[in-house]
């Protein structure tokens, strides 16, 4: 070979090592440009939340049906609660009431001992006797009179039903008509109330 052949050789070796090797994937092709996805297009809420003709009347309908039952549920709350109220009030007042007619009852068993003195006071003349059942009767009137248990008159007084008890009836035309001329047991008041109606004769004139 002659030297002018050899340096034409190296020459060619050199230019074709300079030139990058070709991808095998690719064919020694460029790669394309990344392909762009089109973005979904964003939607509003209120699209989202979009709800039908239908659907709208539906959800009326259920809030008025709610608020009946509510106003209803209220109504039947405050009856009730008026009902409670009242109950509480007919207790407190049925124990208040049952309190004065035991006490009542009490005050009341003490009278007929008062009747006994004011008789025995009438019938007897022993005057240490009589002493002694001044004060008992004295003591016995001091601890009614606590109670405001305190008696009335009868005796002169126009009839009263609601404080007298007529036993007789007489017809003295010196007396007044219906007038209380006689009495055989004494009326009490407890409290602006009668607590033992007076037993009495009323003259009746005809």
């Amino acid at each position: 070979m002659s030297e002018e052949k050899k340096k034409q050789d190296m020459k060619d070796d050199k230019t074709s090592s300079k030139q990058p090797a070709k991808s095998k994937k690719t064919g020694g092709k460029k790669p394309d440009k990344k392909k762009v996805v089109p973005k979904a297009k964003k939607t509003s809420g209120s699209e989202k939340s979009a709800l039908t003709r239908k659907e709208i009347d539906k959800l009326i309908l259920e809030h008025a049906d709610m608020q009946a039952k509510y106003k209803e549920y209220q109504s039947n709350y405050l009856l009730l609660a008026a009902e409670f109220e009242n109950f509480k009030k007919r207790i407190i007042k049925d124990q208040q009431r049952s309190r004065e007619i035991y006490k009542e009852s009490l005050l009341s068993e003490l009278l007929p001992v008062v009747d006994d003195i004011d008789r025995a006071l009438q019938h007897h003349t022993d005057k240490e006797l009589n002493n002694g059942l001044s004060m008992i009767r004295t003591k016995l009137l001091s601890y009614l009179e606590k109670y405001e248990v305190v008696p009335f008159e009868s005796l002169g007084e126009e009839f009263d039903p609601d404080k007298h008890d007529a036993m007789l009836t007489r017809s003295i035309k010196d007396e007044k008509d219906n007038i209380i001329i006689e009495e055989f047991q004494k009326g009490y008041m407890i409290e602006k109330k009668v607590l033992r109606h007076a037993k009495v004769v009323v003259n009746i004139l005809e």
